[in-house]
């Protein structure tokens, strides 16, 4: 599969699904495996830190004590901030693995036009990555996110008329375009975190193929809203056949295995729309390597002295 290629709108949206058709059983095999991992540090992190304190709250101030809980929270205060510090840690990590998986993968494809990846050199990718995801982190978390907001405070304020509706329906997938772009181009050179911001906004709201990356992303969100709704409204569908069809005598048993059935539902939707949400991420790849004219050149003189070699 080409990479580096110029792709006109219907390209860019075939081009992600023949990437999973290609790809799809090794990459997701690899990106479960590793954030799946993560995930459960996170939860046994979580249920060991606070676990107490959920005790607490729902069964320790049965003697109706007016300051329980400041009390408790006094005598164990260094114990939240560990746990709130490990916590975090984790959730960074897996904030790294879950969006530098796609990239990575990518580039190590494009680039050594291998047909799987190990999970020993997605590793060591994530591993040699982890300084730059820092910087690109640091830099979304105190200067963009800031300027995001007030863009977008001012798109809320103005949609007690119209245009901010419109405004919104148009800065969200740029917004994301430019940022999944700058990551990308973070990853695959050695420009730094403003040089890469530079190259999206250029690459772009800056280009000539603004509406076709815009059309592109908003095509996906869409696709992919469309179908965790369907998870989403299943929950709603089961609890209200139960309370139609149940009959009076059943409702103690029944509501055990109801609330079984609407807890896995939500928990197959929250895993699907992580699942999904790579799709964004491959489309967007394919994306920025549209935008690489430069690259395209190589690629073509390469496929030029091959053809020649092989004459020869």
């Amino acid at each position: 599969m080409q990479f580096y290629k110029n792709r006109d709108f219907g390209e860019l949206i075939s081009a992600t699904f023949d990437f999973v058709k290609l790809y799809g059983r090794d990459y997701f095999k690899k990106y479960i495996i590793l954030n799946g991992l993560i995930i459960i540090l996170l939860m046994v992190v979580v249920f060991i830190g606070y676990g107490e304190f959920f005790s607490q709250m729902f069964g320790g101030n049965l003697g109706g004590e007016q300051f329980f809980f400041e009390d408790y929270f006094a005598e164990n205060t260094s114990v939240f901030i560990l746990v709130s510090i490990i916590t975090f840690i984790v959730f960074v990590l897996l904030s790294m693995v879950s969006y530098s998986f796609p990239v990575l993968y990518m580039k190590r494809i494009s680039e050594t036009e291998a047909t799987e990846v190990s999970l020993d050199e997605m590793t060591a990718d994530l591993k040699s990555v982890i300084p730059k995801f820092l910087i690109f982190f640091l830099g979304m978390l105190f200067i963009i996110m800031p300027i995001m907001l007030i863009v977008f405070s001012i798109s809320m304020a103005l949609m007690f008329i119209l245009i901010g509706f419109l405004l919104m329906i148009l800065l969200v997938p740029a917004v994301m375009n430019i940022i999944n772009f700058a990551f990308f181009h973070h990853y695959h050179t050695d420009e730094g975190f403003f040089r890469s911001i530079s190259y999206a906004m250029n690459s772009t709201i800056g280009s000539k193929s603004f509406w076709k990356y815009w059309g592109s992303l908003a095509i996906m969100y869409i696709l992919i809203q469309v179908i965790t709704s369907i998870f989403s409204f299943l929950p709603m569908i089961v609890l209200g056949s139960a309370d139609f069809f149940q009959p009076a005598g059943l409702a103690d048993e029944s509501d055990m295995l109801i609330a079984i059935v609407v807890i896995s539902i939500y928990a197959f939707s929250i895993v699907a729309s992580l699942v999904l949400t790579n799709l964004v991420y491959i489309n967007t790849g394919f994306m920025y390597y549209d935008s690489r004219k430069d690259l395209h050149r190589n690629i073509q003189f390469s496929e030029i002295d091959s053809l020649g070699t092989s004459e020869v």
